[in-house]
């Protein structure tokens, strides 16, 4: 994939709008946190599913490792709408709480490697 998350994000909002539009669903803060939700509990079901953790379905779908790739595929979908619609910009969230610990974590692992 080529795409920045940028250009991504512009084009899963697009497609979320188009649906959306198309479907005639109204869609207001709590709908983006109850959809992605719900995502997290179908990526959830496909892995039990994949992994023999659950029984398989009636009609025989699902339990693919397709099935569970396009379950994830939803969730991170729909976190990128709500993103979006909560006009988070989670590049700088993830800066702000994940990678600014990358050197101080490299430093301390060098450090115990050195002292062993």
């Amino acid at each position: 994939m080529s795409a920045t998350f940028s250009e991504l994000s512009e084009r899963i909002g697009r497609v979320g709008e188009l649906y959306a539009q198309a479907r005639n669903i109204p869609r207001d803060p709590d709908w983006y946190l109850l959809k992605l939700t719900e995502e997290l509990g179908e990526l959830t079901a496909e892995h039990l599913l994949l992994n023999g953790r659950s029984k398989p379905n009636a009609d025989g779908s699902g339990g693919t490792r397709e099935a569970l790739e396009n379950e994830a595929a939803d969730l991170f979908g729909q976190f990128v709408l709500y993103l979006r619609a909560n006009d988070i910009d989670i590049e700088a969230a993830i800066e702000r709480k994940w990678l600014r610990h990358l050197d101080r974590h490299e430093e301390l692992l060098i450090d115990r490697t050195v002292s062993d």
